[in-house]
């Protein structure tokens, strides 16, 4: 597996992907994201960020922010989400990235009813967005993932409906997962397996079960041995992106030994 992190948007690019170099990550997932990471500020370090990531044997993925609403009822200011998220997937393809993550629907600021008896409408607009959305990044040879949020946003039932429908992968966010399910790690255990095959991509950080702290490995309640080995059993040896958001960054590195440790436990010693 790879194992890459994900950078902070309010620090320069070139530090983050200094960092990355210095501390012999796989990747780095890059945000493209106020204030640091907007299209306007990274397409012209484009080739810096390439030559740089490429001299160092390291790759790069991208994310589109979390708070997008590409399912917004206004057609409108739907546009303009869906433009910006076109803007995104033009930085990754300067930056000949494979990987484009993009989220469900983001709930915060509308209706609640647009989520319960008016939910179709609110599919069908996300699905609208998916199509130009998908359709731009196929032209760069690009996978679009789609992270898994809440079952406000997409009940498991939805997500693989997008997912199969658009021929599309999961990114799964183990964190949202957990806390979606009120940390019951046994319906977080079949929540990835019901994702199987689909799974492109994978976001990890702690939590308790009741919100998204994005704490290091360890600290929560995330039970991250049957985790890691449900995706063994799946299958699944790719890209694992550490989401620790903590100024001090020895945590994410710890998170990342963690990480390891715990894989190389599963592989009997036999994980590089």
């Amino acid at each position: 597996m790879l194992i890459g992190f994900m950078n902070n948007p309010w620090l320069p690019i070139m530090d983050e992907v200094k960092f990355a170099i210095n501390n012999e990550f796989d990747f780095i997932e890059i945000t493209v994201e106020y204030p640091e990471a907007v299209p306007e500020k990274l397409l012209p370090l484009h080739e810096e960020i390439r030559n740089s990531l490429r001299k160092n044997g390291l790759d790069a993925v991208c994310h589109v922010p979390w708070y997008f609403h590409l399912g917004h009822p206004y057609p409108n200011i739907r546009a303009c989400y869906v433009s910006e998220t076109l803007r995104a997937i033009e930085v990754a393809g300067a930056l000949e990235t494979v990987k484009i993550v993009i989220h469900t629907e983001y709930a915060e600021g509308l209706p609640s009813k647009y989520f319960g008896e008016n939910r179709e409408e609110m599919l069908k607009n996300f699905s609208l967005s998916l199509d130009e959305i998908k359709e731009k990044a196929d032209e760069y040879g690009m996978v679009v993932m789609l992270e898994n949020t809440d079952d406000k946003a997409a009940k498991l039932s939805e997500l693989l409906w997008l997912l199969d429908s658009k021929k599309m992968k999961a990114t799964l966010d183990v964190g949202h997962a957990f806390t979606n399910y009120h940390g019951d790690s046994r319906s977080l255990n079949e929540f990835i397996k019901a994702l199987g095959s689909r799974i492109g991509h994978v976001h990890v950080s702690d939590n308790f079960g009741s919100g998204d702290l994005h704490l290091p490995i360890g600290v929560g309640r995330i039970p991250w041995q049957e985790v890691l080995s449900e995706l063994k059993g799946l299958g699944y040896d790719g890209s694992i992106t550490l989401e620790v958001h903590s100024r001090d960054r020895d945590y994410l590195l710890l998170s990342r030994d963690k990480v390891l440790r715990i894989l190389r436990d599963i592989y009997d010693e036999g994980f590089i």
